[in-house]
């Protein structure tokens, strides 16, 4: 926690304004929380918890270097965004996953950056260009939102599994997986039913394209596989084999991928992703402060309270659900980030004992932050998307993915609702 703290004191003149607001909002809920007559323990148990989401910033730090220093990563991107219109989203969102999981918000930067540019060259027209515009921006915000619901390397599945002791990642996998196809297949739905217009468009060959896509693919699946068998078969946790696997692939990616000797790729990528370092300061506080703020918050909320509120109330477990869901949705429209939201709805329900199965719970979160993510005007993603097509966020969240995000969330909470009248 020291090196973390004098890491970010030490880089403050270069940390965004939202990142330097949210530190201080973290230290202030530490000394709330002594304060209120919090016990020191639990003070460091949500420090140690927020830790790890920095340590895994600092990893992927790694990884990005090691997969963008790759002809495999640019030739899988403008491979992706010349597509027919009809075969766009799938290979859009798809490929916005993987970049999102591997790259994180670089990896939508980086396809909506070449994208767009890609659409301001070809459109005939004024009017189809911007109809293209919209396509692809709901294409790749889709495919990155659904990363949050089952990716491993996310900060979603480490902070939230952690506080549910009936759940680990792989028996939640399948359900993650299954949110994911939901996810998808909504938004090609809705990409099919928006006012588009269909010109002539020949998609340019692009060689190597198919391997490209199959190796990213391939880098994604073996971390996760490899850090889910260090967990069954060595013992070692998932959160804790991730950390291990992700710089040891970054090595090996480079190995396979570059030409020059190895012991020449390995310097440099320990010198390129130290100083990557730096450039990632801002997320890496806010990140942390985030995640501190949460787990503070819900220490200082009054368990005995919530719990004989929820009594009073007789509702459902799948009702809760739904309520979390809406909370964490109004909250981001003003201005809470979904991990704050996230971790003071699962830990206040947590905490006060509201008979609520840990599934229906992890469920309704991952919807309600996956959803939040594509509407929110100070969710990250959209900020992105904001800035390149130089469109309103209200107009980029609420106007292209607002139906969307109504229709996702209509048919998780009928499928919690229905979850919880079985339990």
């Amino acid at each position: 926690m020291v090196l973390i703290v004098s890491h970010i004191l030490l880089c403050w003149h270069s940390v965004r304004s939202n990142s330097k607001i949210m530190f201080l909002l973290a230290i202030l809920s530490g000394l709330l929380l002594i304060l209120a007559g919090g016990e020191v323990e639990s003070l460091a148990l949500a420090a140690s918890r927020a830790l790890y989401l920095p340590a895994l910033l600092t990893v992927m730090a790694i990884l990005r270097v090691a997969a963008t220093r790759s002809k495999i990563v640019s030739t899988a991107a403008h491979f992706l965004v010349t597509q027919s219109p009809s075969r766009r989203f799938a290979l859009l969102a798809s490929g916005s996953h993987i970049f999102g999981i591997l790259l994180n918000l670089g990896g939508i930067q980086l396809l909506l950056t070449i994208a767009l540019a890609q659409r301001n060259r070809l459109a005939p027209t004024h009017d189809i260009g911007e109809v293209q515009g919209q396509r692809i921006t709901n294409a790749v915000l889709r495919g990155f939102g659904a990363t949050i619901l089952w990716s491993p390397m996310g900060l979603a599945i480490n902070m939230l599994i952690p506080m549910m002791p009936s759940i680990d990642y792989i028996s939640y996998l399948p359900y993650g997986l299954g949110l994911t196809v939901i996810f998808f297949v909504l938004g090609w739905i809705f990409d099919r039913l928006e006012n588009t217009v269909h010109p002539t468009f020949v998609p340019p060959t692009h060689e190597g394209a198919g391997l490209a896509m199959v190796a990213l693919l391939g880098l994604v699946l073996s971390i996760t596989g490899l850090s889910a068998v260090s967990e069954a078969l060595i013992g070692i946790p998932l959160r804790a084999a991730i950390l291990i696997v992700i710089p040891l692939v970054a090595v090996l990616w480079v190995l396979l991928t570059e030409r020059q000797p190895f012991s020449n790729s390995l310097t440099s990528l320990a010198r390129e992703g130290f100083k990557a370092l730096p450039d990632s300061t801002s997320e890496i506080c806010l990140i942390g402060a985030s995640a501190f703020l949460g787990f503070t918050v819900v220490e200082i909320l009054p368990d005995d309270h919530l719990r004989k509120l929820f009594e009073s109330v007789s509702i459902s477990p799948g009702a809760v659900g739904c309520i979390v869901i809406l909370l964490m949705t109004a909250a981001g429209q003003l201005g809470l980030s979904p991990m704050v939201s996230a971790l003071v709805c699962t830990g206040a329900i947590i905490s006060s004992g509201i008979d609520v199965p840990d599934l229906i719970l992890m469920i309704a979160v991952m919807c309600g932050w996956s959803g939040t993510m594509l509407i929110s005007p100070f969710a990250s993603p959209l900020a992105i998307a904001v800035a390149l097509t130089g469109k309103p966020a209200h107009e980029v969240g609420l106007k292209w993915n607002g139906s969307f995000v109504v229709c996702y969330y209509l048919v998780i909470m009928i499928v919690l609702l229905i979850a919880g009248a079985m339990t």
